[in-house]
């Protein structure tokens, strides 16, 4: 430190930017904002704290490989854990992915948690597709939606008051799916500047989507709340917009879904797709506590039961998603549940040795005659509950033969029954049974009800269920005995629900049954001689017929006795049924509470039988979250070629960093850390390309760029999967992917580097660089000049002039089609996405970024952004005018010698506006309409805050009185910001000026020329640490002055 309280620390030769951006956002600081740490004690921090969650902590050595790897930056971290590991909050993760789903609960959630993610460090990404569209109704409160841009605003207003750890705003990513009907309103949200400005938005899409527009085909829009088709429109119409939009403003991007799920591996856990897969809250979940509801089993830990086997959910076990329309899954042998369209089902492919070849199927896309599914639970049927055999018995009699009431039941039975169920009269005919009649009523079986109740399928004991399905088959059963089909166990009702309750009761059991049409009258083989023909039969036949002996069996001794000999007799070896059934079909039924579940490891559970997978969409899943590193490629070359060994072992010890990360992390919620620990995501990346490239004298836009680039990646990938191997060996394999044999799902990313190129003194990204000299200027108003080394040493090195201009160039000396091409290349071997933005000269035109966005989804890119150079109002740098027009000659400015005289009477208007400080108080006054005074009036404020804000009134009075336009102030004083913003209306006031120049525009003395101006205006374009012009890289607003991000 230097007596300034300065680092001074050329150890890592860290550049004078370099240690500039590491004090203004890296290091630590004391209460009086000094710095009070060097770039190697940082290193040291973060590597001790990373470290933490190696099996031997205390071994320096790791520590030390850590540090190195930081200190000669060859690796960096993402900022998140650069500026909080060691610290108190403990946040290390950089992106996040929230869930927004259609209700105002589900909404607020959503922002309240994006609150939480963006004070501890992280950014934050939604699709909005779930929510309904702008106008659609609101049964609750009778109104009509307002749609996802408006709320999309209200996330961006909400990001403007919480900086980032303290130390930035926020940074969100925003989708809304290509057939939701308000995209177009969201495709606009942008055109107007200073909306949404913390915000990157993009356009998700389809491959249907894409081979619409290339065939001129039509295009449906759906309500996601009915997924009904609420417009057709051209999808040539719908892309034209995009582009345009694009070419104006940088935004929207698109994101390509079917790619995304193709390259997904947690495919197992769902596809990604806008909408959260679910089940209904009427469900039947099986439990170690037996059948519950699922909506009876939210906010706790639920030890489930799935094919026999004891598995957990997490400690917040089902939780509601919102309403949705459901379908009803039909299957032919009587089995059914109510789910949304994209909840995934496992469906049998076929048989393989040693079992079944299954896949998850939505089930949305399962067809007729698919068979899926059924839970085996053979190996465990025993759970606790209400009831004991007996009483189970004499229920499932009176279901069958009697009626209930709430101090008695009635059996209509012969004496023999009555003898199983506890009861010694020995008469036949009706008997009043007293003991069981306040059962059966609190069973819900009171009188006009004596079927199978919900509560009795949730509240019993096994040996209950037991006793009822024995008393119930005794009262309505059959058997028959058939030398072809040998023997079955057979159950009439002309109630399918009653039928299906059963069904359910017997393959909780381990028993398979299967629900036919029935033709024959009821009561054969048993005791009902005039009961009307039964619609549906219930069929126990072949080793589930064994079973059923075993473990229900009749009290019936007629029955029994039948079934016993018929069992003994068959001839044949009773025939084996898989525990499948077979798709019939998927009827829209209603609009319905859904639930979901996360279970880890297994991600599946037993939904009525059926096998289906817990919820959740990619990427990344709800509240996942993934931490990101990067490696310097620019020191990955040694004498004018690529360092292989070096690319290898660098790689490896980053996997290990990055693993290490998710368990010394501090996550801002529960749910997070739990999803984190379950998939194991980590984002291993790249910066420096371009300076590679330079070193290699390879030009960016050349075949041997493309191929180096997917050697590169595919060398990084591999070495990644060794390192994810080995700890999988001694850490354990990730919980999402038992079988998977790698410690994380996903090992690599490209992701946004601009302040850690900024430290590392490198290229962004896989960009080319934006500018090969330029000066710097920083908050101090000092300038230098920067020129790339790569190009000087170049330059002075005697190479080629042709080569020269061959090999560096600037971003928009490349064409739009490399860039793409560039992105490609890097994406066949990158798990995750590349972000890069590809930068068009403003003379590009609108067909150049619909070719653009149309070669990203041909070359199997996973999304693509675009930014056209001069396409926002506010940019005031471009890098490749020309000279000629550098060289304009400046204007004369006349000077005003005196401004003019102030009448002796005004006459003006007066507006109070919120701030940080307390209310402004401005008043101005006009002659003729025009505004010539302003006054400023800080209430309850400091003497120091009055003083400043009267000499700006004072100020502006001056230069409107001079003759400058009232529009020229309210421009440099729009957008200023400060340390503690507020709400106003439908905006934020970032300061006392942006409050003078807020409350100067609306007082309505602009033209609408001049208003428009204003409203163009976005401090998106300009820096707020230093004022110098943003531009877009790797798909993000950056400042190539000072490093500041909005990433």
């Amino acid at each position: 430190m230097d007596g300034s309280g300065s680092p001074v620390n050329r150890d890592q030769s860290l550049s004078d930017n370099a240690l500039r951006v590491l004090e203004e956002r890296y290091l630590l600081k004391d209460e009086d904002g000094k710095v009070i740490e060097t770039p190697d004690e940082l290193f040291w921090r973060v590597a001790r704290s990373v470290a933490a969650s190696e099996e031997d902590p205390s071994d320096e050595t790791i520590v030390k490989m850590f540090h190195d790897i930081m200190a000669r930056l060859d690796f960096l971290p993402n900022s998140p854990t650069l500026m909080n590991a060691g610290r108190q909050g403990g946040q290390l993760a950089a992106c996040f992915v929230l869930p927004v789903e259609d209700s105002m609960e589900g909404i607020f959630d959503s922002l309240k948690h994006m609150a939480l993610i963006h004070k501890s460090g992280g950014g934050t990404g939604y699709n909005f597709s779930e929510l309904r569209p702008k106008g659609d109704k609101v049964s609750s409160t009778n109104g009509v939606a307002s749609g996802p841009v408006s709320f999309m605003g209200m996330f961006d207003h909400a990001t403007e008051v919480v900086m980032q750890g303290g130390m930035r705003r926020g940074a969100n990513m925003g989708i809304l799916n290509a057939d939701h009907p308000d995209v177009f309103d969201f495709i606009r949200a942008k055109t107007e500047e200073g909306k949404l400005t913390n915000f990157n938005i993009s356009v998700g899409a389809t491959d249907d989507f894409m081979r619409a527009v290339e065939n001129d085909g039509y295009w449906d829009l759906k309500n996601p709340r009915t997924r009904e088709v609420v417009r057709t429109v051209k999808a040539r119409e719908l892309m034209a917009l995009i582009c345009e939009m694009a070419w104006k403003t940088g935004d929207p991007g698109m994101v390509f879904l079917d790619k995304l799920n193709k390259d997904n591996p947690l495919s197992h856990l769902g596809p990604i797709t806008s909408t959260n897969p679910c089940v209904t809250g009427d469900t039947l979940v099986h439990t170690a506590e037996g059948p519950k509801l699922a909506r009876d089993l939210c906010g706790r830990k639920v030890t489930l039961l799935l094919n026999g086997k004891r598995v957990s959910s997490t400690e917040e076990g089902f939780f509601k998603t919102g309403e949705k329309p459901v379908f009803r899954l039909e299957t032919r042998e009587g089995f059914s549940l109510r789910l949304t369209g994209d909840h995934p089902v496992l469906r049998v492919q076929g048989k393989i040795p040693g079992g079944e070849d299954t896949e998850w199927v939505v089930a949305g896309k399962l067809r007729s005659g698919d068979r899926i599914k059924l839970n085996d639970h053979r190996s465990w049927t025993d759970w606790e509950g209400l009831g004991t055999l007996e009483q189970g018995y004499a229920v499932g009699l009176l279901a069958g033969e009697g009626t209930a009431g709430e101090d008695e039941a009635v059996l209509s039975l012969w004496a023999p029954y009555a003898k199983a169920a506890g009861e010694e009269n020995m008469g036949q005919g009706p008997m009043a049974v007293h003991a069981y009649g306040p059962l059966a009523s609190s069973l819900g079986m009171l009188s006009g009800n004596k079927g199978l109740t919900r509560v009795m399928e949730t509240h019993t004991s096994s040996d209950f269920v037991r006793g009822f399905l024995r008393g119930f088959f005794d009262a309505d059963g059959s058997i028959r005995v058939e030398q072809e089909k040998g023997v079955s166990v057979r159950l009439s009702q002309s109630s399918l629900p009653t039928l299906q309750a059963v069904q359910r009761m017997l393959l909780r059991l381990g028993i398979i049954g299967r629900i036919h049409e029935n033709q024959e009258r009821a009561g054969q083989g048993g005791m009902k001689a005039h009961r009307a023909p039964a619609r549906q039969e219930l069929v126990i036949s072949g080793e589930n017929a064994g079973l059923f002996s075993e473990r229900v069996g009749f009290k019936d001794s007629v029955k029994q006795g039948k079934l016993t000999y018929g069992l003994g007799s068959y001839g044949r070896r009773m025939e084996e049924e898989p525990f499948t059934a077979t798709v019939d079909r998927l009827v829209p039924d209603g609009i319905d509470e859904v639930f979901d579940v996360t279970v880890p490891g297994e991600n599946s559970f037993d939904a009525n039988g059926l096998v289906v997978h817990n919820c959740g969409e990619q990427p990344l899943l709800p509240y996942e979250a993934c931490n990101l590193g990067s490696i310097n490629l620019g020191h990955m070359v040694e004498d004018g070629k690529v360092d292989w060994e070096k690319i290898r072992l660098t790689t490896r010890l980053a996997v290990r960093f990055l693993d290490d990360v998710i368990d010394v992390n501090r996550y801002p919620l529960p749910r997070i850390e739990e999803m984190v620990k379950l998939t194991r995501k980590i984002g291993l990346g790249v910066m420096g390309w371009a300076d590679m490239l330079f070193q290699l004298r390879i030009p960016y836009d050349s075949e041997e760029a493309l191929d180096l680039g997917r050697s590169i990646m595919g060398a990084i990938n591999a070495a990644g999967r060794q390192e994810s191997a080995a700890l999988a060996l001694s850490r354990g394999a990730c919980p999402a992917l038992p079988d998977s044999g790698l410690r994380n799902s996903t090992i690599t990313t490209i992701a946004p580097t601009g302040s850690l190129s900024m430290i590392a003194d490198c290229s962004s990204g896989i960009e080319p660089v934006f500018a090969l000299e330029f000066t710097k200027e920083v908050l101090d108003g000092k300038q230098f000049s920067y020129r790339n080394r790569y190009y000087v040493e170049a330059l002075e090195g005697g190479g080629s002039p042709v080569t020269v201009a061959r090999v560096f160039k600037t971003s928009h000396q490349i064409a739009p089609e490399w860039h793409v091409r560039m992105q490609s290349a890097f994406q066949e071997n990158v798990d995750n996405a590349v972000s890069k933005t590809i930068n068009m000269p403003n003379s590009a035109t609108i067909e150049d970024v619909e070719k653009a966005y149309v070669l990203a989804w041909k070359t199997h890119c996973k999304g693509i952004t675009v930014f056209r150079d001069g396409c926002r109002s506010g940019q005031v740098l471009y890098v490749d005018k020309p000279a000629v027009q550098q060289a304009l000659p400046i204007p004369q400015v006349s000077e005003v010698e005196s401004p003019m005289e102030r009448p002796f009477i005004l006459g003006g208007k007066t507006a109070k506006i919120p701030t940080s400080y307390g209310n402004l108080y401005l008043t101005v006054n006009e002659v003729n309409g025009r505004p010539v005074e302003v006054f400023t009036t800080m209430g309850k404020s400091g003497h120091e805050t009055m003083a400043f804000t009267e000499a700006m009134g004072r100020l502006i009075s001056l230069s409107l009185r001079s003759g400058v336009r009232l529009h020229s102030i309210i421009k440099q004083m729009k957008g200023i910001g400060g340390s503690q913003p507020v709400w106003h209306g439908d905006g934020v006031i970032m300061s006392v000026p942006d409050a003078i120049a807020y409350g100067l525009l609306s007082m309505g003395y602009l033209d609408m020329e001049e208003k428009g101006m204003m409203e163009s205006l976005s401090d998106t374009d300009m820096c707020p640490v230093c004022g110098a012009s943003m531009t877009r890289q790797e798909g993000c607003i950056k400042c190539p002055a000072c490093g500041f991000s909005r990433c």
